[in-house]
Protein backbone atom coordinates (compact mmCIF):
# COMPACT_ATOMS: atom_id res chain seq x y z
CA UNK A 1 0.00 0.00 0.00
CA UNK A 2 1.28 3.40 -0.89
CA UNK A 3 1.96 6.09 1.63
CA UNK A 4 -0.81 8.22 0.15
CA UNK A 5 -3.53 5.64 0.80
CA UNK A 6 -2.29 5.11 4.35
CA UNK A 7 -2.60 8.78 5.08
CA UNK A 8 -6.16 8.88 3.67
CA UNK A 9 -7.20 5.91 5.81
CA UNK A 10 -5.74 7.60 8.88
CA UNK A 11 -7.58 10.81 8.10
CA UNK A 12 -10.89 8.98 7.74
CA UNK A 13 -10.44 6.94 10.85
CA UNK A 14 -9.92 9.88 13.21
CA UNK A 15 -13.23 11.68 12.46
CA UNK A 16 -15.12 8.42 12.64
CA UNK A 17 -13.64 7.62 16.03
CA UNK A 18 -14.49 11.05 17.32
CA UNK A 19 -18.06 10.64 16.08
CA UNK A 20 -18.41 7.29 17.76
CA UNK A 21 -17.11 8.74 21.04
CA UNK A 22 -19.56 11.66 20.92
CA UNK A 23 -22.47 9.35 20.16
CA UNK A 24 -21.48 7.07 23.02
CA UNK A 25 -21.29 9.95 25.47
CA UNK A 26 -24.70 11.23 24.39
CA UNK A 27 -26.25 7.79 24.71
CA UNK A 28 -24.70 7.34 28.12
CA UNK A 29 -25.98 10.73 29.22
CA UNK A 30 -29.47 9.91 28.02
CA UNK A 31 -29.37 6.60 29.83
CA UNK A 32 -28.26 8.21 33.09
CA UNK A 33 -30.84 10.97 32.69
CA UNK A 34 -33.56 8.40 32.12
CA UNK A 35 -32.56 6.48 35.23
CA UNK A 36 -32.36 9.62 37.35
CA UNK A 37 -35.68 10.79 35.98
CA UNK A 38 -37.24 7.48 36.82
CA UNK A 39 -35.77 7.67 40.32
CA UNK A 40 -36.65 11.28 41.03
CA UNK A 41 -39.73 12.11 39.01
CA UNK A 42 -41.69 9.01 39.84
CA UNK A 43 -41.67 7.19 36.55
CA UNK A 44 -41.22 4.02 38.57
CA UNK A 45 -44.39 2.54 40.10
CA UNK A 46 -45.34 4.22 43.41
CA UNK A 47 -48.10 2.67 45.48
CA UNK A 48 -49.38 3.91 48.83
CA UNK A 49 -48.65 1.50 51.64
CA UNK A 50 -49.92 3.69 54.53
CA UNK A 51 -50.94 7.29 55.15
CA UNK A 52 -48.94 8.44 58.17
CA UNK A 53 -50.00 12.06 58.69
CA UNK A 54 -51.74 14.80 56.80
CA UNK A 55 -48.50 15.52 54.96
CA UNK A 56 -46.65 12.21 54.67
CA UNK A 57 -47.18 8.62 53.55
CA UNK A 58 -45.25 5.42 53.25
CA UNK A 59 -45.06 4.14 49.67
CA UNK A 60 -43.73 1.13 47.80
CA UNK A 61 -41.16 1.94 45.10
CA UNK A 62 -38.83 -0.18 43.07
CA UNK A 63 -36.14 0.75 45.58
CA UNK A 64 -38.27 -0.48 48.48
CA UNK A 65 -40.37 1.28 51.14
CA UNK A 66 -39.91 5.03 51.35
CA UNK A 67 -41.61 7.82 53.26
CA UNK A 68 -42.52 10.77 51.07
CA UNK A 69 -43.74 14.14 52.27
CA UNK A 70 -45.35 17.15 50.63
CA UNK A 71 -42.72 19.63 49.57
CA UNK A 72 -44.96 22.67 49.10
CA UNK A 73 -47.37 22.54 52.06
CA UNK A 74 -47.46 21.79 55.79
CA UNK A 75 -50.25 19.98 57.62
CA UNK A 76 -50.96 19.67 61.37
CA UNK A 77 -49.02 16.87 63.04
CA UNK A 78 -50.23 14.74 65.96
CA UNK A 79 -49.28 16.06 69.42
CA UNK A 80 -47.12 14.14 71.82
CA UNK A 81 -48.90 11.83 74.21
CA UNK A 82 -50.71 13.60 77.08
CA UNK A 83 -50.04 17.00 75.51
CA UNK A 84 -52.84 19.43 74.69
CA UNK A 85 -53.44 20.50 71.12
CA UNK A 86 -51.78 23.63 69.85
CA UNK A 87 -52.26 25.56 66.63
CA UNK A 88 -49.58 23.31 65.10
CA UNK A 89 -51.34 20.08 66.05
CA UNK A 90 -55.00 21.12 65.87
CA UNK A 91 -57.06 18.87 63.55
CA UNK A 92 -54.13 16.54 62.83
CA UNK A 93 -56.44 13.52 62.80
CA UNK A 94 -58.81 15.22 60.38
CA UNK A 95 -55.89 16.05 58.07
CA UNK A 96 -54.64 12.45 58.02
CA UNK A 97 -58.13 11.08 57.39
CA UNK A 98 -58.70 13.52 54.52
CA UNK A 99 -55.41 12.58 52.83
CA UNK A 100 -56.33 8.94 53.25
CA UNK A 101 -59.64 9.60 51.50
CA UNK A 102 -57.74 11.15 48.59
CA UNK A 103 -55.07 8.44 48.30
CA UNK A 104 -55.55 5.49 50.60
CA UNK A 105 -53.70 2.20 50.78
CA UNK A 106 -53.07 0.66 47.34
CA UNK A 107 -53.48 3.94 45.44
CA UNK A 108 -51.05 4.44 42.54
CA UNK A 109 -49.33 7.80 42.60
CA UNK A 110 -47.26 9.97 40.32
CA UNK A 111 -44.49 11.62 42.30
CA UNK A 112 -41.69 14.06 41.67
CA UNK A 113 -38.99 13.63 44.27
CA UNK A 114 -36.24 16.11 44.90
CA UNK A 115 -33.13 13.95 44.86
CA UNK A 116 -30.88 16.65 46.35
CA UNK A 117 -32.73 17.36 49.59
CA UNK A 118 -34.26 15.10 52.19
CA UNK A 119 -37.00 16.09 54.59
CA UNK A 120 -36.68 15.51 58.36
CA UNK A 121 -36.64 11.97 59.77
CA UNK A 122 -35.33 10.46 56.53
CA UNK A 123 -38.43 11.44 54.56
CA UNK A 124 -38.23 12.57 50.94
CA UNK A 125 -39.61 15.88 49.72
CA UNK A 126 -42.04 15.20 46.91
CA UNK A 127 -44.77 16.62 44.76
CA UNK A 128 -47.51 14.01 44.80
CA UNK A 129 -50.20 13.55 42.16
CA UNK A 130 -53.08 11.15 41.73
CA UNK A 131 -54.87 10.97 38.38
CA UNK A 132 -53.25 14.27 37.48
CA UNK A 133 -54.51 16.08 40.59
CA UNK A 134 -52.07 17.77 42.96
CA UNK A 135 -52.79 16.24 46.37
CA UNK A 136 -51.12 19.16 48.15
CA UNK A 137 -53.51 21.60 46.47
CA UNK A 138 -56.49 19.45 47.49
CA UNK A 139 -55.32 19.45 51.12
CA UNK A 140 -55.04 23.26 51.07
CA UNK A 141 -58.51 23.60 49.54
CA UNK A 142 -59.90 21.58 52.46
CA UNK A 143 -58.23 23.92 54.95
CA UNK A 144 -56.16 21.04 56.33
CA UNK A 145 -52.76 22.20 55.05
CA UNK A 146 -51.09 25.58 54.55
CA UNK A 147 -48.67 26.81 51.92
CA UNK A 148 -44.94 27.17 52.54
CA UNK A 149 -44.03 29.78 49.90
CA UNK A 150 -40.29 29.25 50.33
CA UNK A 151 -40.67 25.65 49.14
CA UNK A 152 -42.53 26.43 45.92
CA UNK A 153 -40.28 27.00 42.90
CA UNK A 154 -42.98 27.53 40.26
CA UNK A 155 -44.62 30.99 40.51
CA UNK A 156 -47.78 29.81 38.80
CA UNK A 157 -48.09 26.90 41.20
CA UNK A 158 -47.52 29.26 44.14
CA UNK A 159 -50.34 31.53 42.97
CA UNK A 160 -52.71 28.57 42.74
CA UNK A 161 -51.83 27.35 46.22
CA UNK A 162 -52.15 30.78 47.85
CA UNK A 163 -55.49 31.40 46.13
CA UNK A 164 -56.76 28.06 47.47
CA UNK A 165 -55.60 28.97 50.99
CA UNK A 166 -57.35 32.34 50.92
CA UNK A 167 -60.55 30.68 49.75
CA UNK A 168 -60.34 28.15 52.60
CA UNK A 169 -59.85 31.03 55.05
CA UNK A 170 -62.79 32.95 53.58
CA UNK A 171 -65.03 29.87 53.59
CA UNK A 172 -63.94 29.03 57.16
CA UNK A 173 -63.08 25.39 56.54
CA UNK A 174 -60.59 23.12 58.27
CA UNK A 175 -58.22 24.93 60.61
CA UNK A 176 -59.85 28.23 59.61
CA UNK A 177 -63.19 27.07 61.02
CA UNK A 178 -64.68 26.66 64.47
CA UNK A 179 -65.20 22.92 63.95
CA UNK A 180 -62.71 22.15 66.75
CA UNK A 181 -62.04 23.97 70.01
CA UNK A 182 -58.32 24.15 69.27
CA UNK A 183 -58.56 26.25 66.11
CA UNK A 184 -57.68 29.91 66.36
CA UNK A 185 -61.16 31.13 65.32
CA UNK A 186 -62.67 28.97 68.07
CA UNK A 187 -60.47 30.76 70.60
CA UNK A 188 -60.78 34.30 69.24
CA UNK A 189 -64.38 34.56 68.06
CA UNK A 190 -65.98 34.07 71.50
CA UNK A 191 -63.96 37.01 72.81
CA UNK A 192 -65.09 39.19 69.92
CA UNK A 193 -68.69 38.09 70.55
CA UNK A 194 -68.41 39.13 74.21
CA UNK A 195 -67.37 42.62 73.15
CA UNK A 196 -70.44 42.85 70.93
CA UNK A 197 -72.73 41.78 73.78
CA UNK A 198 -71.40 43.62 76.84
CA UNK A 199 -73.69 43.79 79.90
CA UNK A 200 -75.67 46.99 80.33
CA UNK A 201 -74.35 49.50 82.84
CA UNK A 202 -76.45 49.33 86.03
CA UNK A 203 -78.11 52.24 87.77
CA UNK A 204 -75.70 54.59 89.44
CA UNK A 205 -77.38 54.36 92.84
CA UNK A 206 -76.85 50.65 93.59
CA UNK A 207 -73.48 49.60 94.95
CA UNK A 208 -74.26 45.88 94.71
CA UNK A 209 -75.21 46.05 91.02
CA UNK A 210 -72.14 48.17 90.24
CA UNK A 211 -69.86 45.67 91.99
CA UNK A 212 -71.37 42.77 90.05
CA UNK A 213 -71.04 44.71 86.79
CA UNK A 214 -67.38 45.53 87.45
CA UNK A 215 -66.61 41.87 88.18
CA UNK A 216 -68.22 40.71 84.93
CA UNK A 217 -66.36 43.33 82.90
CA UNK A 218 -63.05 42.35 84.51
CA UNK A 219 -63.71 38.72 83.58
CA UNK A 220 -64.20 39.72 79.94
CA UNK A 221 -61.05 41.81 80.05
CA UNK A 222 -59.02 38.91 81.46
CA UNK A 223 -60.20 36.56 78.70
CA UNK A 224 -59.33 39.13 76.05
CA UNK A 225 -55.86 39.70 77.48
CA UNK A 226 -55.16 35.95 77.46
CA UNK A 227 -56.22 35.79 73.82
CA UNK A 228 -53.90 38.66 72.91
CA UNK A 229 -51.03 36.83 74.64
CA UNK A 230 -51.80 33.67 72.65
CA UNK A 231 -51.84 35.62 69.37
CA UNK A 232 -48.63 37.44 70.20
CA UNK A 233 -46.85 34.10 70.78
CA UNK A 234 -47.49 32.99 67.18
CA UNK A 235 -44.17 33.28 65.30
CA UNK A 236 -43.84 35.28 62.11
CA UNK A 237 -44.09 33.29 58.86
CA UNK A 238 -40.78 34.66 57.62
CA UNK A 239 -38.98 33.12 60.60
CA UNK A 240 -40.86 29.85 60.95
CA UNK A 241 -42.46 27.19 58.75
CA UNK A 242 -44.86 25.83 61.37
CA UNK A 243 -48.55 25.52 60.61
CA UNK A 244 -49.39 28.29 63.12
CA UNK A 245 -46.90 30.71 61.56
CA UNK A 246 -47.87 29.95 57.96
CA UNK A 247 -51.59 30.14 58.70
CA UNK A 248 -51.72 33.05 61.14
CA UNK A 249 -48.32 34.80 61.20
CA UNK A 250 -49.59 37.67 59.06
CA UNK A 251 -53.28 37.56 59.97
CA UNK A 252 -52.74 37.65 63.74
CA UNK A 253 -52.05 41.40 63.87
CA UNK A 254 -55.53 42.23 62.61
CA UNK A 255 -57.02 40.20 65.47
CA UNK A 256 -54.67 41.83 68.01
CA UNK A 257 -55.55 45.36 66.89
CA UNK A 258 -59.29 44.64 67.02
CA UNK A 259 -59.14 43.17 70.52
CA UNK A 260 -56.92 45.94 71.91
CA UNK A 261 -59.32 48.60 70.61
CA UNK A 262 -62.17 46.87 72.43
CA UNK A 263 -60.01 46.58 75.57
CA UNK A 264 -59.46 50.34 75.58
CA UNK A 265 -63.22 50.96 75.49
CA UNK A 266 -63.73 48.33 78.18
CA UNK A 267 -61.20 50.00 80.46
CA UNK A 268 -63.12 53.28 80.27
CA UNK A 269 -66.42 51.57 81.17
CA UNK A 270 -64.83 49.82 84.16
CA UNK A 271 -63.24 53.01 85.47
CA UNK A 272 -66.53 54.89 85.14
CA UNK A 273 -68.37 52.20 87.13
CA UNK A 274 -65.63 52.21 89.78
CA UNK A 275 -65.95 56.00 90.18
CA UNK A 276 -69.72 55.74 90.62
CA UNK A 277 -69.33 53.03 93.22
CA UNK A 278 -66.71 55.05 95.11
CA UNK A 279 -69.05 58.07 95.18
CA UNK A 280 -71.89 55.96 96.55
CA UNK A 281 -69.72 54.32 99.18
CA UNK A 282 -68.47 57.71 100.32
CA UNK A 283 -72.04 59.10 100.61
CA UNK A 284 -73.34 56.08 102.50
CA UNK A 285 -70.79 56.33 105.31
CA UNK A 286 -72.39 58.37 108.25
CA UNK A 287 -70.44 60.94 110.24
CA UNK A 288 -68.72 59.39 113.17
CA UNK A 289 -70.45 60.22 116.51
CA UNK A 290 -69.00 59.90 119.96
CA UNK A 291 -70.87 57.20 121.92
CA UNK A 292 -73.03 58.50 124.83
CA UNK A 293 -71.56 57.14 128.07
CA UNK A 294 -73.88 55.34 130.51
CA UNK A 295 -74.21 56.52 134.17
CA UNK A 296 -72.11 53.61 135.33
CA UNK A 297 -69.36 54.41 132.88
CA UNK A 298 -69.55 58.09 133.92
CA UNK A 299 -69.02 57.22 137.60
CA UNK A 300 -66.21 54.87 136.70
CA UNK A 301 -64.64 57.58 134.60
CA UNK A 302 -64.94 60.08 137.43
CA UNK A 303 -63.32 57.66 139.86
CA UNK A 304 -60.51 57.02 137.39
CA UNK A 305 -60.01 60.73 136.79
CA UNK A 306 -60.05 61.37 140.55
CA UNK A 307 -57.43 58.70 141.07
CA UNK A 308 -55.34 60.15 138.30
CA UNK A 309 -55.55 63.66 139.78
CA UNK A 310 -54.60 62.34 143.21
CA UNK A 311 -51.62 60.58 141.75
CA UNK A 312 -50.56 63.69 139.89
CA UNK A 313 -50.87 65.93 143.01
CA UNK A 314 -48.99 63.37 145.06
CA UNK A 315 -46.19 63.34 142.58
CA UNK A 316 -46.03 67.13 142.32
CA UNK A 317 -46.44 68.17 146.11
CA UNK A 318 -43.62 67.46 148.58
CA UNK A 319 -44.20 64.94 151.34
CA UNK A 320 -46.28 66.38 154.22
CA UNK A 321 -44.82 66.51 157.78
CA UNK A 322 -46.53 64.48 160.43
CA UNK A 323 -49.08 66.48 162.47
CA UNK A 324 -47.65 68.26 165.54
CA UNK A 325 -48.67 67.45 169.09
CA UNK A 326 -51.43 69.59 170.73
CA UNK A 327 -49.10 71.70 172.90
CA UNK A 328 -46.75 72.39 170.01
CA UNK A 329 -49.71 73.16 167.79
CA UNK A 330 -51.11 75.71 170.32
CA UNK A 331 -47.68 77.30 170.70
CA UNK A 332 -47.32 77.60 166.97
CA UNK A 333 -50.76 79.13 166.71
CA UNK A 334 -49.93 81.63 169.45
CA UNK A 335 -46.75 82.64 167.76
CA UNK A 336 -48.50 83.10 164.51
CA UNK A 337 -51.19 85.39 166.05
CA UNK A 338 -50.37 88.93 165.14
CA UNK A 339 -51.26 91.96 167.20
CA UNK A 340 -53.85 94.19 165.67
CA UNK A 341 -52.40 97.03 163.78
CA UNK A 342 -52.80 100.52 165.33
CA UNK A 343 -55.02 102.83 163.46
CA UNK A 344 -53.19 105.84 162.18
CA UNK A 345 -53.81 109.10 164.12
CA UNK A 346 -54.75 112.12 162.16
CA UNK A 347 -52.06 114.70 162.09
CA UNK A 348 -52.69 117.78 164.27
CA UNK A 349 -52.71 121.02 162.53
CA UNK A 350 -49.94 123.20 163.72
CA UNK A 351 -52.20 126.15 164.13
CA UNK A 352 -52.56 128.16 167.30
CA UNK A 353 -55.94 128.96 168.61
CA UNK A 354 -56.80 132.57 168.19
CA UNK A 355 -56.27 134.72 171.41
CA UNK A 356 -59.00 136.40 173.35
CA UNK A 357 -59.31 140.05 172.58
CA UNK A 358 -58.69 142.53 175.42
CA UNK A 359 -61.42 144.81 176.40
CA UNK A 360 -60.80 148.30 175.99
Amino acid sequence: MSKTSTRRTSRLTTPVMITFIVVAVVLLGLTVSTVVKAMTRGDDPVVVNEVLTGQSMEVNRTTGLEVIRFQTVRAPLPPDEDVDDTLDTCMADEAREHLQSLAGEGTSLDVEIEAYANAPNGELWAEIYHNGDDLALQMVEAGLAVVDPESVDDPQQLDSLLAAQEKARHDAVGIFSQDAECTLPSQVQPVLDMFEDLPDSPKANDVTDLTKYIGEMNRIRSSAQQTVAMLTAIPEAENDDSVAALAWGEAKQEYIDTIENHLEELRGLIEDAQDKRADLQGADVPEREEPTPSPESESEAEEESGDEQAEESASEDPAEEPPAEPEQQEQQEAETVQEPAEEPQPEEEEQEAPGLGSGG
